[in-house]
């Protein structure tokens, strides 16, 4: 457990969740199930997709947490998001944009590019109204669509028009996430790395826990992950000093094969 040392006192909740992911991973699935149902369309397999991307996330937390894999990791995340793009391809809905967004992480750490252009290039999986209006999550989360896609003119034009219909309540909490956005469309990195260090206080992580799964949660910051990724994808190489980002996630570095795992995706 010493790779969990840098986690300090928050030490023990890290501890915790990688024995819940391995506890799952152990019995909290049954995948000869989901696959026959998907194959043979029986029961719900939209239900089973679900399932197995959840499978294949928790199997690469598991495979960098306990077995530091880099590539064993972006293979699984690989699979991961592969499924939801099958997923969506079987029945899509315009619901919950951010959840889908959190979901990308998988995507977007695997750099497969196919899937990273999935995400930027799919219209249906969002609300068109939603994500015009200033005060919901799905605002944000398609700045983060823009933002990968590094369409920074309109980043910039609804970052100017949240600053003046800034959202209230919880999600005033976004007005950190436009400042990052603001930043990384001027090139700037120094601010860059602030707002991530910001996004990974202590208590910034507590406040954003609806961000994370039962598999992320006590180990990284799912959006300080993306953000961070994000900059590394545009050249800007931040460098923030927390185990909720790890460094060895940032770099784009593409896997010289991806296997989807399961027949069904071939």
């Amino acid at each position: 457990m010493e790779a969990f040392e840098k986690y300090g006192k928050y030490k023990a909740q890290a501890v915790s969740r990688i024995e819940h992911v391995k506890s799952h991973l152990d019995g909290g699935f049954n995948i000869e199930r989901c696959v026959v149902n998907i194959e043979t369309g029986k029961g719900d397999p939209i239900a089973c997709m679900d399932r197995l991307a959840s499978h294949a996330y928790a199997q690469a937390i598991e495979e960098w947490f306990s077995n530091s894999s880099l590539e064993k990791m972006k293979t699984w995340f690989f699979i991961a998001d592969s499924l939801r793009r099958h997923r969506y391809s079987l029945k899509t809905d315009k619901m919950n944009f951010m959840t889908k967004t959190f979901d990308f992480l998988a995507g977007l750490v695997s750099d497969n590019e196919s899937l990273i252009s999935w995400f930027c290039n799919n219209d249906d999986i969002f609300d068109a109204k939603r994500v015009r209006a200033t005060t919901t999550a799905d605002f944000v989360a398609y700045q983060i669509r823009l933002a990968v896609k590094g369409d920074f003119t309109q980043l910039l034009e609804r970052c100017a028009r949240m600053i003046a219909h800034p959202p209230s309540g919880p999600k005033k909490r976004f007005m950190l996430d436009n400042e990052f956005f603001i930043a990384l469309a001027e090139g700037d990195t120094s601010k860059m790395e602030s707002v991530l260090r910001e996004l990974t206080t202590p208590a910034a992580i507590k406040r954003r826990l609806s961000s994370e799964s039962g598999y992320s949660e006590g180990l990284i910051s799912t959006v300080g992950v993306i953000y961070a990724k994000i900059a590394w994808r545009h050249g800007y190489q931040v460098a923030i000093d927390t185990p909720y980002i790890p460094a060895e996630w940032l770099p784009v570095k593409p896997l010289d094969c991806y296997d989807v795992h399961y027949d069904f995706l071939k």
